[in-house]
């Protein structure tokens, strides 16, 4: 008579299917990893993007309603503290309009240049209080990233503002109101004593891997709805 086995046989894995297991585990992890980590970025770059256009989207505010107060040189109250000069790739004027929270008040000298080198909105302005300070222009060499060099102007009453990543920048001047095409604005005004009609600012901004598009925005230098135009 066969005697029974004391160990019954129980039910198991075998190496092979253990080994099948473990690799689609890997597999499943690493797919997950790379499924959260593509989110991380593009959540990243959505932020980045959105807080971009934030910060070019309070430039164009603020230079809006700078311009609508701006001093012109037949105020009988700022006599002798006007100045209005344009170039393409920096405008530079006085008005009494700045930033909301500047612990300063009065009449501002600002200065909007474009840095074409390092792709830098420069943004900066100084209390005047007379009028040879309008002869003491911002300097031409600016590195916003040198600390001590920000701390200088500072002490010189220059206070500034950098938006980074803008492809390009440019500047057009409108005349008088027959010139209606941007094509017919001049790139520079140097008529002293005159403020032009309008401002055309033209900002360049590029998404990955797409040709950087233009689009212009109209500025009235009089208590007028700005224009868009592309």
């Amino acid at each position: 008579m066969r005697e029974k086995s004391f160990f019954a046989r129980t039910p198991g894995f075998t190496l092979i299917e253990l080994l099948i297991s473990v690799t689609l585990m890997a597999v499943l992890v690493l797919i997950l990893s790379l499924a959260v980590r593509t989110g991380l970025m593009t959540y990243s770059r959505a932020k980045k993007d959105n807080g971009h256009l934030v910060a070019i989207s309070a430039i164009e505010g603020l230079l809006e309603s700078q311009l609508m107060a701006i001093v012109r040189g037949n105020d009988p109250y700022l006599r002798g503290l006007s100045m209005f000069y344009g170039g393409e790739m920096e405008l530079s004027f006085v008005t009494t309009y700045v930033p909301l929270g500047s612990q300063a008040g009065g009449v501002f000298k600002v200065v909007y240049r474009f840095d074409d080198r390092d792709k830098d909105l420069i943004y900066a302005q100084r209390v005047i209080t007379r009028s040879r300070e309008l002869k003491e222009d911002l300097p031409e060499e600016i590195d916003p990233k040198d600390r001590e060099e920000r701390q200088d102007l500072l002490k010189e009453g220059w206070d500034l503002s950098v938006v980074r990543n803008i492809d390009s920048l440019k500047f057009r001047y409108q005349e008088n109101t027959r010139h209606t095409s941007l094509e017919d604005w001049p790139s520079e005004w140097r008529q002293r004593g005159k403020v032009p009609v309008a401002v055309a600012m033209g900002l360049g901004l590029s998404k990955s891997g797409e040709e950087p598009v233009t689009t212009w925005r109209i500025f009235h230098t009089g208590p007028l709805i700005p224009i868009g135009a592309k």
